[in-house]
C-alpha cells in the first residue's frame, strides 16, 4: 500500500488548512457585510459623495472627498448594525430577514456590538480629523436618530417611514458640510430630493412585504390599507413633490437651467409609475414602482452633478486667495527690483518726521569730522 512521506503529509495538511481558513474568511466577510447592509451603506455613502461634489468649488478636493465617503460609510455601517442588534427577535419572524447574521446565528451579539462601535467610532473620528466638526456632528446625529428614533418607532407607529426619510436625507448634508464647512440653502436640494424619494421607495416595499411586516410586528401604512389606494397615493404625491426641486437648485445657484426641466421630466415619469399602482394596486405594480425608484435616484443625482455650478462662496474665497498671492508675488518682485528693503524707507510711515538720509558717511569722513 502507498504510504505518504512526511513532506506529503505536511503539504496535504497545509492545503486543507489554507482552504478552511479561506472558507472561514469568506463566511465572516459575508456575515459582516450582511450585518452592515453593505449595499445600503454604499448607497448612503454615495449620497454623501454627491453632497461633497455639489458643495465644492471649481476644483473638487479628491483626497478630502475620499475621507468624507469613508467616514460616512463607517457611520452607515454602524447604524445598520445597531439596527439589527435591536431587532433580532423581529427579524427572526420575517421570511425576508430571518437569514440575517444575528437571527441565523452566524454572528454572536458581542461581535456585532464590537463591529458597530468600531465602525461608528472610526467613521465619526475620520470625519472629525479629516474634514470638520460639523460633518462629524451630523454623522453622529445620523447614527443617534436612526437607532434611537427610527428603529424603536417601527414597532409603534407608521410615522416611522417619515422619520426614516429624515435620517436618509442627512448624508448629503454631511458631504456638503465636509466640503464647505457650513450649511446654506443650496445644501437642501439633494437632501430634499432624498427625503421625497424615500417615501415612494418604502411605500412600494411596504406593500410588497406587507405580510412579512405583520409577522415581524412592524407598524407600516400598508397594514391598515386594505385596498392599497392610500399607500399608492402617498407614493404618488411624494414622487411629484420632487418636480420643483430643479427650480430650487437653479434659484440657489446649485445647478444650471437645464436641470430644472430634466427634474420635472424625471419626477413626472416617477409619478406616472406611482399612478399606475394607484389605479391598479397589486404586487406587480408595487414591484414596478420599487424598480423605478432604484432607477430614479441615480438619475436624479447624476443629472444634478452634471449640471452643477461651483459653490459661489468657495469660488470667491479662492479668487481672493489667488489675488492675495498675486499681490504678494508682485510686491516681492518690486522689492527685488528696488534693491532690497532700504529703498522702501523713502516713504516714511510718519510724514511729519524728516526722511532719514540715504547717504551714510564712510570711516574716512568720520575721522575727518573728528579731527575738525
Amino acid at each position: 500500500p502507498f504510504v505518504p512521506t512526511d513532506v506529503q503529509w505536511w503539504r496535504a495538511t497545509t492545503c486543507v488548512a489554507r482552504r478552511m481558513a479561506t472558507t472561514a474568511m469568506r463566511r465572516a466577510w459575508k456575515a459582516y457585510a450582511s450585518l452592515s447592509k453593505a449595499r445600503l451603506s454604499a448607497l448612503v455613502a454615495s449620497t454623501s459623495t454627491a453632497g461633497f461634489v455639489l458643495g465644492s468649488g471649481e476644483h473638487v478636493d479628491v483626497p478630502k472627498l475620499g475621507w468624507t465617503t469613508l467616514g460616512t460609510l463607517g457611520a452607515a455601517c454602524a447604524a445598520n448594525a445597531t439596527n439589527q442588534l435591536m431587532e433580532v427577535t423581529h427579524d427572526a419572524r420575517m421570511t425576508r430577514t430571518r437569514i440575517r447574521p444575528l437571527p441565523s446565528g452566524r454572528l454572536r451579539r458581542p461581535h456585532a456590538v464590537a463591529f458597530a462601535l468600531v465602525c461608528g467610532g472610526l467613521g465619526v473620528a475620520t470625519l472629525h480629523s479629516q474634514t470638520n466638526d460639523l460633518a462629524a456632528g451630523l454623522a453622529a446625529g445620523t447614527i443617534a436618530l436612526y437607532t434611537l428614533a427610527y428603529t424603536p418607532m417601527k414597532q409603534r407607529h407608521p410615522i416611522n417611514t417619515w422619520i426614516g426619510a429624515v435620517v436618509g436625507a442627512l448624508p448629503p448634508l454631511i458631504g456638503w458640510a465636509a466640503a464647505q464647512g457650513q450649511l446654506d440653502p443650496g445644501a437642501g436640494v439633494l437632501a430634499l430630493g432624498l427625503y421625497f424619494w424615500q417615501i415612494p421607495h418604502f411605500m412600494a416595499l411596504a406593500w410588497l412585504c406587507k405580510d412579512d411586516y405583520v409577522r415581524g410586528g412592524y407598524r407600516m401604512v400598508s397594514l391598515a390599507d386594505v385596498s392599497g389606494k392610500k399607500t399608492a397615493a402617498i407614493a404618488m404625491r411624494n414622487a411629484l413633490y420632487m418636480a420643483p426641486l430643479g427650480f430650487l437648485a437653479v434659484s440657489t445657484g446649485v445647478a444650471t437651467n437645464p436641470f430644472a426641466y430634466e427634474c420635472v421630466a424625471m419626477s413626472a415619469a416617477f409619478g406616472l409609475v406611482a399612478s399606475s399602482m394607484y389605479r391598479n394596486p397589486s404586487l406587480q405594480q408595487a414591484r414596478k414602482l420599487f424598480r423605478a425608484s432604484l432607477i430614479h435616484l441615480p438619475a436624479f443625482m447624476g443629472a444634478l452633478m452634471l449640471h452643477r455650478r461651483p459653490n459661489a462662496a468657495l469660488v470667491l474665497e479662492g479668487d481672493r486667495k489667488e489675488n492675495k498671492d498675486n499681490r504678494e508675488e508682485e510686491g516681492s518682485k518690486q522689492w527685488r527690483r528696488e534693491g532690497g528693503a532700504l529703498p522702501s524707507m523713502s516713504s516714511p510711515p510718519f510724514p511729519f518726521l524728516p526722511i532719514p538720509p540715504m547717504h551714510y558717511p564712510t570711516s574716512v569722513e568720520c575721522q575727518t569730522d573728528t579731527e575738525e
